[in-house]
Formats: C-alpha cells, structure tokens, sequence
C-alpha cells in the first residue's frame, strides 16, 4: 500500500512538474514575442499622452498629424546626430560626421549593442553620396531592423525624426 501511494505521489508530482516547465517555456516565448513586436518608444509614447492631455484641457480634439507636422520643419535640414531615445543606451547620441555608421553586438562598431536580440553586425547607416540623404541597410541580421514599425527589407532611405529599433534600442537621425 506505501509503495503504491509513493507512486502515485511521484507520478502526480512529475505531472505537475511538467506543467510548470510548460508554463515557463510559453511565458518565455511570449516575453521574447513581446519584446521583438513593434511599439512606440518611451519618448513618443509620452509626447502623444501630453498632446492628449492638452487636447483635453484645451476642450477640442487635436488632429493626430500635429504633432509630426510640428517636426517638420526641424526635419527638412540636414541630420547631425544618430540619437538613442529609448533602451539601455538611452540619451546618447553619435555625431553623424562619417560615411557610414554601423551598429551591432560586435565591439568594432560604432555602436554597440549589448542586447542578446542584436546581431554582432546588425545593421548600417550610409551616407548616400549621390542624394544627400542617409539609408539605413540590415545586414542579414537573425531579429531584424525595425523602422516606423516596418520591418526593413531593403535598404531604406531614412529622413530625420523616423524611429528605428534595433532588439531593445530604438534611435532616430536628428
């Protein structure tokens, strides 16, 4: 009778082992899914909370292209710095004075990641001589490049102001 009721304890007791580890594996398929799904940076998320809140106290809605209009003027001149605006890397801000500027995992980038979602030599941000404007490329990276919620398939051209992210890194050309 003890041994029967040691098995059964043990059978249940693996039974509700395996449940545990399947929960974790889909809590960890599901973190990493979330974590890769394109959502608007901090930094937007709280310009458009202050563009609600102040629609609201001024008592008529605001039209939703507002606030991008307002940037435009500042985006028709000719991008200076590559800013990281949200991420571990937050605040910093690389002066866009060469060719090309290459970000990744790897230490010889210009940028570097330390984020297990980013490729050793993710992606790059060139000059276009001919045009005047700065392309974003992938380089065949596993995660991707996301720009305006987009992921990138070819090489983009990529004007001031337009969220790119990168793993957990979301920066923009000002």
């Amino acid at each position: 009778m003890l041994t029967e009721l040691t098995f059964a304890i043990l059978k249940y007791g693996f039974l509700a082992l395996l449940w545990v580890f399947a929960f974790l594996a889909v809590r960890s398929l599901h973190k990493d899914v979330e974590s890769l799904s394109p959502k608007p940076s901090r930094a937007r998320r709280h310009k458009e909370r202050r563009a609600r809140r102040e629609s609201h106290a001024a008592g008529r809605p605001r039209p939703a292209a507002a606030p991008q209009a307002a940037a435009q003027p500042h985006a028709a001149g000719d991008p200076t710095l590559l800013v990281i605006i949200d991420g571990p890397l937050a605040g910093t801000s690389v002066p866009l004075n060469r060719d090309t500027i290459t970000l990744g995992r790897s230490a010889s980038n210009d940028v570097v990641l330390d984020d297990e979602f980013v490729s050793s030599h993710h992606a790059r941000v060139v000059r276009d001589q001919a045009a005047g404007r700065w392309v974003i490329e992938d380089l065949g990276s596993t995660n991707g490049t996301i720009v305006n919620n987009q992921r990138l398939g070819t090489p983009t051209v990529l004007p001031a102001r337009v969220p790119v992210r990168i793993g957990a890194t979301t920066f923009e050309l000002r």
